[in-house]
């Protein structure tokens, strides 16, 4: 017999509001959690582009600061300047550059080929400008003995002490020895003439004509009225730029200073505000191992740009000098005073490198799980291999230790000597001799582990072992 089947309210004996309702609320909870799942998603990928922004602004910062705290310290403090341009002196480049300014300006001044011709009868006057060559060359050679000396390695330092603390002071114009004056700074080495002048005078007392008395300058300030003392001794008079060579542009410069300034006052929020970015990005991050990465990688990226940027700089400072011996010399000058911002950028650049293979080893990806296999792999064969070793040389040592104790010894103490021409200092010396302590006491103790002591036992039980091995034998 056929029935017809009842709905599945008659059936349940649901109530069809009842279930229309829960269909609406359950309708209602899913388009909740649709919502709640898009905001969640709009979250976490507005937290990521905000991360993004900040490690950004983090890794510039900085890098920024590493620029920013090699400025402060060696271009805006005299010390640190005066530490890194001192050795300048010894450099061939600048020396050449310097010998042959001073001895242009000297020459010049002199009118050295005109005085010769003067000294020369008529008949003669085609050797005036051989002589003069020769003039030349002696007038240079006195110049870079000069240089050379202990007394302008002395005066170099003090030179540019002066002249840093003055070109503080080159906004204002009011500096003696660094001075802004039209278009152009220069750099005043009138000391430095003031000493080629006294030993030429020593050396060649005919060629000024008359007996000249020049100061002896050593700390090297310049005395009032320097100028006026050498344009008497010599009886010319000296033009305007006598011994000021050219270092930068004025409006340059100024704008450097300006910048330089600047930066000293911000440094620390530039540092603080370095910090706090990476600290926020961190933070926020939905995903901070990516972020670690970007950090690594936009390190090296600024490093890379900013690199750029400063030779680009280097090279328009340098172009604008004349080719040859004073290009090269100003090129050596460039490449000492950056040496320590170099370095930096350097040890900045592989940090940011370490940084990003590290976040990219510690992800998911294939290539960093692969990493990580041989690393524990090899780690295991390494434990492995230092296990079994270990217990050879424990084992070894002792015997080895004894049996080559005085060539151990005699080693160590050549070893020491060989160092002793590397390292000259008293605190070298120091630890050479600390270390060489602490060798021959580790040779001495390891040798002396598992040594019978004389007189031990076996003797005394000689006798004994010797019948029992004796009667052993006879009954075998």
């Amino acid at each position: 017999m056929d029935t017809q089947p009842e709905d599945e309210e008659g059936r349940t004996g649901e109530d069809p509001q009842e279930v229309q309702r829960l269909r609406r609320e359950l309708a209602t909870a899913q388009t909740q959690l649709d919502t709640r799942g898009r905001r969640q998603r709009r979250i976490t990928m507005w937290r990521g582009i905000i991360a993004a922004v900040l490690v950004v602004l983090a890794a510039l910062g900085v890098t920024l600061s590493v620029i920013g705290v090699w400025a402060g310290r060696t271009t805006l403090n005299t010390d640190r300047w005066v530490e890194t341009v001192t050795p300048l002196e010894q450099d061939p480049a600048v020396r050449a550059a310097v010998s042959t300014y001073t001895t242009e300006q000297i020459f010049s001044t002199l009118n050295v080929e005109q005085r010769v011709k003067e000294a020369l009868p008529p008949r003669a006057a085609f050797l005036a400008s051989p002589l003069t060559g020769q003039v030349h060359g002696f007038v240079q050679g006195t110049v870079t003995k000069v240089l050379a000396s202990p007394q302008f390695a002395q005066l170099w330092p003090q030179i540019n002490r002066v002249a840093h603390r003055q070109v503080m002071a080159v906004l204002n114009n009011d500096s003696t020895v660094v001075r802004s004056s039209g278009d152009k700074v220069t750099l005043n080495l009138l000391p430095v003439v003031n000493d080629v002048l006294s030993n030429l005078q020593q050396q060649v007392p005919s060629l000024f004509g008359k007996t000249i008395t020049l100061p002896t300058l050593t700390n090297g300030e310049i005395p009032a009225g320097l100028n006026q003392k050498i344009e008497a001794s010599l009886g010319v008079t000296l033009p305007a730029n006598f011994a000021a060579i050219p270092i930068y542009q004025g409006n340059q410069l100024s704008a450097a200073q300006q910048t330089l300034v600047k930066v000293k006052q911000y440094l620390t929020l530039l540092v603080v505000g370095s910090l706090l970015a990476l600290v926020l990005a961190l933070w926020i991050s939905p995903r901070r191992r990516r972020t670690t990465l970007q950090l690594g990688l936009w390190l090296v990226i600024f490093v890379v740009a900013l690199t750029s940027v400063i030779r680009a700089v280097r090279s328009q400072l340098i172009d604008q000098v004349p080719a040859g011996v004073y290009r090269a010399g100003v090129d050596a000058a460039v490449q000492v005073v950056f040496v320590t911002l170099r370095e930096r950028g350097t040890q900045l650049l592989w940090l940011g490198i370490i940084i990003a293979v590290v976040a990219y080893l510690m992800g998911p990806g294939r290539g960093a799980v692969v990493v990580r296999r041989w690393a524990v792999q090899a780690w295991d064969f390494l434990s492995e291999r230092a296990r079994r070793y270990g217990a050879v040389v424990r084992a070894d040592a002792p015997g080895f230790a004894r049996r080559y104790l005085d060539p151990l010894r005699i080693g160590g103490l050549v070893a020491a000597g060989v160092l002793l021409f590397f390292f000259t200092s008293w605190a070298g010396l120091l630890w050479i001799l600390v270390l060489l302590a602490l060798y021959e006491l580790l040779v001495t103790g390891v040798a002396a582990i598992g040594r019978e002591p004389v007189g031990g036992g076996v003797s005394a039980e000689a006798p004994g072992n010797e019948r029992s091995s004796k009667s052993s034998g006879l009954t075998a």
